[in-house]
């Protein structure tokens, strides 16, 4: 089958496989603002409107925001459009309807109307909108109402009550429902200001008691108001916000009048039914748990209740900043009761730091299974209201690098959450190891010795910030090798560049670009035993006629040097803390650039000689369908294991296609030492025959941390 048309059916496969089984397309969200009755005032009800007739107008709405595509600004001058969420009304409409109706529900005046045809009303209120916006940063997000309320004689330009209103609040959920809804308040909220203003100025004392008896008496109510409130069956949602932004924390329970209990993640909303309940939430035993009763979920509203706790991470490490498994134990240092112990969490292979959600106080943090009242392996760390801290205690290690007593502690990260929130991470380590061995089994009074070394430069960068996703993998790797009576030889010489780029338009599925290349920095020779070579360049001509030698150099440095891109598809298959695969299926090219790069043309043996021809290789270009595998997976044990399968099948000659694909199995031994084996096959195709190669490498590997 032509391999154009095996790409697009991939393509077409791929599309139609992520369409079946992801839920969340990148769709264009609608908000619209609505009318609350749970944040009225009682206070500014009144039992006899004023005696007046009002006229909402249209809000005037700023250029910059009078647009469906809620805006977001960046802390500067910057904002964007977002296209994606969308206000699913019109702002110059809907502001003044919820005046409106508020009015009404206050019965503040005789006559709200939004247009009056046959009279002309005594008033008129105005509203401009100035901005009405997201404030998004790395850390923080806020909802930005600034507007201005007027009322004023209808037909005249003189104000007789301003308010000009600009609230910035902080959002407890970073999502654009929290948003809506708190924009939906403050609108809600200023508008009773602007109203206990009115009340103020035209005569109710304090803004709350009847209107002037005069008022009263002449008073001709031509509109009823109903009072009565809407309806209180429904389902509401209840939030309690993950201070730390990630999954790892506490359960919390909600218990109703009946005493059904429902449990809900934190940071993720919870649906209950509307009514009251009492909320026990925080680390430790349930009678340690924080308690808040009374809170009451209403109808299609989202209950966001504000932190009243705050949250503590605790890392262990050694002096030279390693991972050190030692529990400990967390105490309240007023009452010296123990909330629990935990063993720190291994960050490298996964696993997620527990995070303590306690109430605001002075905690005492104990090692090595040390009691409440210890004098030694101890330290004590305020928790603050609404805030997040991570503290790193640091033990010191006895000649085998087992931990022994704790030699100090503290905050050394100024925020945790904003470390956490970061878009861009960067690390970088060394790798080395070394092998000698020595034995005089040949020979009494001969020792044969037998030196290895190797060392590896890894550096990986990230940056992650939806719906772009970029990662940079390089690993530089060198290595020697001695025998008896032969000198240092190459062993090994490898420079490998990965580079991709994903936009995710559905959660997992999206396109992508890459670049990768691989070289060398010295040059390659070949040693065998004794043999007679031949070297052909690619005009034919015999560069190298030599008999019995035993090395041949077929490598020039940086030679050859294979340029890899690809666009195309890129579904993730799992996507989890300790799983992670994608495939990816596309459009690739591939450039195999030699210069001074010789390959075993043909061998004979001729009287027990022999004879090895070797010849110069052309430099080519492929393009083709290509498809990879890229997985890394944490296994049980101090396990780990990655794939990277590489595959480009060129449009004009099928059989000769590339393929690599590197398996790398990796057993943590102790803290910085581990046991690494790497399987990588390659294919193969020279004049004499088409075979896979296998490359096997197992090293005892000691790893630095630079980053």
């Amino acid at each position: 089958m032509d391999m154009k048309k095996v790409f697009w059916l991939l393509i077409i496969a791929i599309l139609l496989l992520a369409g079946c089984t992801s839920s969340e397309l990148l769709t264009k969200n609608y908000y619209i603002l609505e009318y609350y009755d749970h944040n009225e005032e009682q206070d500014l009800f009144q039992k006899t409107p004023l005696n007046f007739s009002v006229y909402i107008q249209d809000s005037k709405v700023s250029k910059t925001y009078n647009r469906s595509q809620i805006v977001i600004r960046h802390f500067g001058p910057r904002i964007t459009y977002d296209n994606y969420n969308l206000w699913g009304i019109k702002l110059s409409k809907v502001i003044p309807d919820l005046i409106q109706k508020r009015l009404q529900r206050y019965r503040i005046f005789n006559q709200v109307h939004r247009e009056f045809l046959d009279t002309r009303p005594d008033f008129e209120i105005s509203t401009s909108i100035n901005n009405i916006e997201l404030y998004m940063a790395d850390n923080i997000q806020q909802a930005r109402v600034n507007m201005t309320f007027i009322l004023r004689n209808s037909g005249e330009e003189i104000n007789l009550i301003q308010q000009n209103t600009n609230i910035e609040r902080k959002l407890l959920s970073y999502d654009y429902d929290t948003f809506v809804q708190t924009v939906n308040e403050i609108i809600l909220e200023e508008t009773d200001k602007f109203i206990n203003k009115i009340l103020i100025t035209c005569g109710v004392e304090g803004g709350i008691e009847e209107i002037i008896a005069d008022n009263a008496e002449n008073a001709v109510i031509t509109e009823e108001i109903a009072l009565e409130k809407t309806t209180t069956e429904g389902n509401g949602l209840l939030l309690l916000p993950a201070l730390s932004r990630t999954d790892n924390e506490p359960y919390f329970y909600a218990k109703n009048d009946t005493g059904f209990v429902q449990s809900g993640k934190m940071g993720t909303p919870l649906a209950l039914e509307a009514g009251f309940y009492s909320i026990q939430y925080g680390s430790g035993k349930y009678n340690q748990m924080m308690t808040k009763k009374n809170i009451e979920i209403i109808p299609r509203f989202k209950t966001i209740i504000e932190p009243d706790w705050g949250c503590l991470i605790v890392e262990v490490i050694d002096k030279d900043r390693n991972y050190a498994k030692v529990r400990y134990e967390i105490f309240d240092l007023v009452t010296g009761e123990s909330y629990g112990s935990e063993f720190p969490a291994e960050e490298e292979i996964g696993e997620q730091s527990t995070v303590w959600v306690l109430k605001p106080g002075l905690y005492k943090i104990t090692m090595n299974n040390e009691p409440f009242n210890t004098y030694s392996n101890f330290t004590t760390t305020y928790v603050e209201k609404g805030d997040i801290k991570k503290l790193t205690i640091v033990m010191d290690t006895d000649d085998e690098g087992i931990p022994t007593n704790m030699i100090g502690a503290g905050v050394l990260e100024e925020s945790f959450l904003e470390t956490s929130l970061e878009k861009t991470k960067f690390s970088s380590a060394i790798h080395g190891n070394v092998n000698v061995n020595s034995n005089n089994e040949s020979e009494k009074d001969v020792n044969d010795t037998n030196i290895v070394l190797n060392a590896q430069l890894q550096n990986f960068l990230l940056y992650d910030n939806s719906p772009f996703h970029y990662s940079m993998k390089n690993l530089i790797e060198v290595g020697t090798s001695k025998a008896t009576s032969e000198s240092f030889r190459l062993s090994t010489d490898d420079f490998d560049l990965k580079n991709t780029l994903i936009y995710y338009f559905i959660k997992d599925l999206g396109l992508y670009a890459r670049f990768d290349a691989n070289s060398h920095f010295f040059n390659t020779r070949l040693y065998d035993d004794d043999f007679y070579c031949t070297k052909i360049n690619k005009d034919g001509d015999v560069v190298q006629d030599t008999a019995f030698v035993d090395n041949v150099k077929i490598e020039s440095a940086f030679f050859p040097l294979v340029l890899k891109e690809g666009v195309g598809i890129n579904y993730r298959i799992l996507n989890r803390s300790k799983a992670n695969l994608s495939l990816r299926i596309g459009f690739g090219l591939r450039q195999d650039i030699n210069n001074d790069v010789y390959q075993l043309w043909n061998t004979q043996t001729i009287n027990d000689t022999v004879y090895k021809e070797y010849r110069e290789l052309e430099s080519e270009s492929k393009t083709g369908t290509e498809m990879s595998l890229v997985g890394t997976f944490q296994l049980p044990l101090n396990l780990s294991y990655s794939v990277n399968a590489d595959f480009l099948f060129p449009f004009n000659d099928e059989k000769n296609y590339t393929m690599e694909w590197e398996n790398v199995f990796n057993a943590k031994l102790f803290k910085y030492i581990s046991l690494d084996y790497k399987l990588k096959l390659t294919h193969k195709m020279t004049e004499i025959n088409d075979y896979v190669a296998l490359n096997h490498a197992l090293f005892l590997r000691v790893t630095y941390f630079l980053k």
